[in-house]
């Protein structure tokens, strides 16, 4: 089960370990942060697409580093993505001169920082939905199309990375698995009954399920 210290849902991370349904999970299976040499960058958009809710909350995790502070929290960060909204997240050393807590460049409510210990750390990315029950439908009521089913999950969001070498501004990209970016859903997803969506060119679970 999902485990949150928390003010709302959006406070420490205290554990996302144990859940394993694939309909709330994104993943990109490579990540770096290496003092003076390079570090990752993340990218998490909502488009608005016309079947996700206007908010979804998102847990995002790198694996298989070494973080400052060294425990569940240091390793996530927690928030609320809203419509047309873009958050970013940088995993870099924590000596690292530039993106800090100190720059004010870095310091607003869509901007995270995963602090990695001031050695070659090398692992990938895990993403979860908040939402415990991502293929859930939320009906709403459309002027005119009648009933228009909404989701709040991560195939309904676009992820997008680079491991970047800035003395020489090069890197290369990072894929994730299961969001908007895939293209295919089966039905029914999961236990729960759920019916195409009419016109549309995405589902509750699409790329994960």
């Amino acid at each position: 089960m999902l485990s949150l210290a928390q003010t709302g849902w959006a406070g420490s991370v205290t554990s996302i370990n144990g859940t394993g349904d694939k309909t709330r999970r994104v993943i990109a299976a490579y990540a770096q942060s290496v003092p003076n040499d390079s570090y990752t960058f993340i990218g998490v958009s909502h488009p608005s697409l016309s079947t996700s809710l206007s908010q979804i909350g998102v847990i995002l995790e790198v694996r298989g580093m070494t973080t400052v502070p060294d425990n569940q929290a240091g390793r996530a960060t927690v928030f609320t993505i809203e419509s047309g909204e873009t958050h970013r997240i940088f995993v870099v050393p924590v000596s690292h001169d530039t993106i800090n807590t100190s720059n004010a460049a870095f310091t607003d409510a869509n901007t995270h920082i995963i602090f990695t210990h001031d050695s070659a750390q090398f692992g990938n990315i895990n993403a979860l939905s908040v939402h415990q029950h991502p293929t859930k439908a939320y009906p709403f009521i459309q002027a005119d199309s009648g009933i228009l089913n909404k989701y709040a999950n991560l195939s309904q969001l676009s992820m997008w990375g680079v491991v970047f070498i800035p003395s020489s501004s090069t890197g290369f990209a990072l894929e994730f698995i299961g969001d908007a970016h895939d293209s295919t859903v089966s039905y029914p997803a999961s236990r729960e009954s759920l019916q195409p969506i009419s016109g549309q060119t995405t589902g509750a679970g699409r790329g994960i399920n």
